[in-house]
């Protein structure tokens, strides 16, 4: 079944390296060492393109390939200078390259390859991976950037419904200014995310509006006139920046932050009642403050002891008590699933408000209102940012194994080459 093929030659199948041959192969103590050389014994000249057999040197070079055997392996090759022998080609002589291994290149193409899909693939750190192939952190991040340049080109995709998300990119750091003064730096990533596959479009460095209405200035016009739906957070500043460069697209709020304001409506009115009864911060024999994440927990969530709590709570505090239907009352309004009925809902509320004096409700039905047209695109579309949240937090657990990132360039050539490998949820 099997024919002899001579060591060379089944050494050189076993290495399994494109356009090289295996010279000779040696096992010493310190490792294995294979010499290997080019299969092709003409090349042609990158300036005039004139084919050459004659060779000017033969320089040995060491360089890095996969692992093969599971033993520690040096490969070094044997690579040819030819001479040129066209007369009128400027250039005297050449180095031979192959596929595996171009002009200059210390690592093999091979190699080149598993270190992006290893970094594309898994969450791991880059010196981890670098570690395990014996490279440099440079090395590996090299051909990661240069392999970040060509994914994610946005402005060829087809994005009808765009999510846009905030998280922060580091902690806060201070700096002093030219003035001598004192300066708070927020370090925070825009996140542009395709909500109808979840993929990650781009991280850009900042919080604030100028930089959503520069981003999606950059984006072609074809491009820009395609997007029909944008879900945001509560932020006045992106809704202005989607406004002004995408006009014909409609703006939905995501109902997270919607219900999250009207706890922390709940939280403030307990801890006020808390101070004009007791004249003191909660504590724990309060019942109010023992049972406090009841009064934010969905009712029909809840048990029948956590009920009776709650019962206990409220009938306690008549101000509590009522505090907490507004808050349900806004839960309701974000269950509704047509114009009528947020109508309805929405007179309900209002009239709940202004039958209390607490400026608390008053405070979250101004937000309410200031927001009721991106509530109503909410109803009729159902769109929210929870992809975008999904991808907040692919950025996040990233950021957790690489110990946090300083640079940002990197950090989002990472999260990019990660996501683009992923299925859309």
């Amino acid at each position: 079944m099997f024919k002899d093929t001579g060591p060379l030659d089944a050494a050189s199948i076993l290495l399994n390296l494109t356009d090289y041959r295996v010279i000779t192969a040696t096992h010493e103590p310190a490792g294995r060492q294979v010499l290997i050389e080019p299969v092709a014994t003409e090349a042609a000249c990158p300036s005039c393109g004139v084919l050459t057999t004659r060779i000017q040197a033969r320089p040995v070079h060491r360089v890095k390939d996969l692992p093969t055997g599971g033993d520690g392996l040096d490969l070094w090759v044997r690579k040819r200078r030819m001479a040129c022998q066209e007369p009128a080609c400027e250039r005297c002589s050449f180095v031979q390259t192959t596929a595996q291994l171009p002009f200059r290149a210390r690592i093999t193409a091979r190699l080149s390859q598993r270190l992006v899909d290893e970094m594309g693939c898994e969450l791991r750190a880059v010196s981890r991976v670098a570690a395990a192939h014996g490279v440099s952190w440079p090395t590996v991040m090299a051909r990661l950037n240069a392999v970040g340049e060509l994914v994610g080109d946005v402005d060829r995709m087809f994005i009808r419904r765009l999510g846009i998300d905030e998280h922060r990119f580091r902690k806060v750091r201070y700096a002093r200014g030219r003035n001598g003064k004192v300066v708070r730096i927020e370090p925070w990533s825009i996140v542009f995310t395709d909500l109808d596959t979840g993929k990650i479009l781009d991280i850009v460095d900042g919080r604030r509006g100028a930089t959503v209405k520069r981003w999606l200035k950059a984006r072609p016009r074809y491009w820009r006139q395609r997007v029909q739906v944008v879900a945001i957070d509560m932020s006045s500043e992106f809704r202005k920046a989607v406004r002004e460069i995408l006009p014909k697209a409609k703006i939905s709020v995501d109902h997270f932050h919607v219900i999250q304001r009207a706890n922390l409506m709940i939280t403030q009115v307990r801890r006020r009642r808390s101070h004009e009864v007791h004249e003191r911060r909660g504590r724990a024999g309060d019942p109010a403050y023992k049972y406090r994440k009841l009064l934010t927990c969905n009712l029909e969530n809840l048990s029948i002891t956590q009920v009776e709590r709650l019962k206990l709570i409220l009938e306690a505090d008549p101000e509590l008590g009522v505090i907490y239907g507004i808050k349900e009352h806004v839960r309701q309004l974000l269950k509704t699933r047509d114009i009528h009925d947020f109508q309805s809902r929405w007179a309900v509320l209002e009239k709940s408000v202004k039958a209390t004096k607490m400026v608390e409700a008053k405070s979250l039905f101004r937000t309410l209102t200031a927001w009721r047209s991106q509530l109503l695109v909410f109803i009729r579309t159902r769109l929210t940012n929870a992809r975008s949240e999904a991808a907040n937090l692919t950025a996040k657990n990233l950021k957790r194994i690489g110990r946090g990132y300083r640079n940002h360039g990197h950090y989002r050539m990472r999260i990019l080459l990660y996501t683009a490998g992923l299925r859309p949820c």
